[in-house]
């Protein structure tokens, strides 16, 4: 666990460089943001016989070295089967192992609260309205984002985002 006077210091921008976002789920994505250059690196979560592999997560982390974690904060959707909702949690709570074992400072945010501040709608709707936003934010990363199952990408770069303006309290403009 980080010492909470740091894990305070680095809340307030003091010395944050790289924001890790996840977008969890077997088709989530991870995405490094430093705010200071507007640059974002966004990937596919890593799989392994069809569920994240936790070794492959964290070397891409590790690789990294960001300063601070945030995750949105997921639960089943009605109608789901036992089984997606439970390879769902179990992506979860990997993504969110991993960052802990790391000790990296952590939040999580529920969905409404981040995509709410970054004026995105919710359903399918919203995730192809987050990867229009993510393409214009980020036009460097088009390729990226280009096509429709994108869409996690698109999520967990402008959770990065949402972390930036909020978090730490800065309003980057990329």
């Amino acid at each position: 666990m980080v010492p909470r006077s740091r894990q305070e210091g680095l809340l307030k921008g003091e010395g944050v460089t790289k924001i890790l976002a996840i977008d969890p789920g077997i088709s989530g994505a991870v995405a490094f943001y430093d705010p200071d250059r507007g640059h974002v690196d966004v990937y596919d979560m890593p799989l392994l016989d069809g569920d994240v592999d936790p070794r492959e997560l964290t070397w891409l982390i590790q690789g990294y070295k960001p300063d601070i974690a945030v995750i949105e904060k997921v639960h089943p959707m009605p109608k789901e089967g036992v089984s997606g909702v439970w390879r769902f949690s179990a992506a979860y709570t990997t993504a969110r192992v991993c960052v802990m074992l790391l000790k990296i400072p952590l939040t999580l945010v529920s969905p409404a609260m981040w995509k709410n501040r970054m004026g995105l709608k919710g359903g399918k709707e919203g995730k192809e309205q987050a990867r229009s936003l993510a393409i214009q934010t980020f036009p460097d990363n088009h390729d990226r984002l280009k096509r429709k199952k994108d869409h996690g990408r698109a999520e967990a770069a402008l959770l990065a985002v949402y972390a930036a303006r909020t978090l730490i309290h800065r309003n980057p403009s990329p």
